[in-house]
């Protein structure tokens, strides 16, 4: 199909129609014509009830922030932030999963902005650990921004009256950066996670003072979530291992389609509210294994 035929309206409604199917041309095309797709594309992710609509429509949203993100500009930071509490809301991780590493693509505008969120009390963890993220996966390609920035990190960390888990993503943050003038700091919040595993089993601790020390000596970054591509997402090749993916669903349970799970999850009228903490990437592995979740499991999750 020639997309730079298509009018902008036509080009728009391939979102609502093609599902995961959505072809890297039309992408491309949207790309192309930048700033004048701003405004419909911000209008998809601004409102509530297109974030629950269903099969194949409800992908509109998903691709509207991938787009948006490539696009790119100061423009789109504020809708990408509206999205962000909708995706939270409806437990969409194929948007949650991508955000930190569109911030940072984004770059140095997008900083105000998240700073205000990530500080925001108000806001639940989840929603504040993004742009916590993004601002870290922000100094990638802005070094000159680096001490700014992961001393604010820093500040939520060491603040005793946060919540344990926006703590718990400002140490692993400064950990994946190996941000070796915060190494006491996080010693002393490991021996903090230590006690309280030790008080409690099921308490899921991030890390311990040990692993600081054996991350420390290793030296290595840990950036691979922070410069995630998600326009991956369109390559003819992870288009096809999707469909078979759903295929696979669909034959273990005949009687319900992966479709159907996922209109039931986006016709619920109660948000879902995450109990516990995401699986932070220096958190033990759920699989069991004993290493860290970064270490093990976390490439199988990509794209689930």
């Amino acid at each position: 199909m020639d997309y730079q035929s298509l009018t902008d309206d036509k080009l728009l409604s391939l979102l609502f129609t093609q599902d995961d199917r959505l072809p890297r041309a039309a992408v491309d095309e949207f790309v192309r014509r930048g700033e004048r797709m701003i405004k419909p594309l911000s209008e998809i992710v601004s409102e509530q009830y297109k974030w629950t609509k269903g099969l194949p429509e409800w992908w509109a949203v998903i691709h509207a922030v991938y787009i948006l993100g490539a696009i790119g500009w100061k423009d789109v930071i504020l809708p990408l932030l509206r999205g962000m509490r909708w995706a939270v809301a409806y437990d969409c991780d194929w948007v949650t999963e991508e955000l930190p590493s569109i911030f940072g693509k984004i770059g140095i505008v997008a900083i105000d902005d998240l700073k205000l969120i990530a500080k925001d009390k108000t806001s639940d963890w989840f929603t504040r650990s993004m742009p916590i993220e993004g601002l870290a996966a922000i100094t990638i390609n802005h070094p000159d921004i680096e001490k700014d920035i992961f001393l604010f990190i820093s500040s939520i960390l060491k603040d005793i009256s946060e919540d344990r888990a926006v703590r718990q993503i400002a140490g692993s943050v400064l950990i994946d950066f190996m941000r070796v003038e915060y190494r006491e700091d996080l010693l002393a919040f490991g021996r903090e996670e230590k006690c309280l595993k030790d008080e409690d089993f099921d308490y899921l601790h991030f890390f311990s003072d040990d692993d600081v020390e054996e991350w420390f000596s290793e030296g290595e970054n840990d950036l691979k979530f922070y410069t995630k591509d998600w326009l991956y997402f369109y390559n003819e090749d992870e288009i096809r291992k999707r469909q078979e993916r759903w295929k696979e669903e669909e034959e273990k349970d005949e009687a319900e389609t992966e479709d159907e799970i996922l209109e039931d999850d986006i016709d619920d009228p109660e948000p879902f509210i995450r109990e516990s903490a995401k699986i932070g990437r220096n958190a033990p592995c759920p699989c069991g294994s004993g290493k860290k979740y970064k270490k093990c499991c976390i490439d199988k999750m990509t794209w689930n």
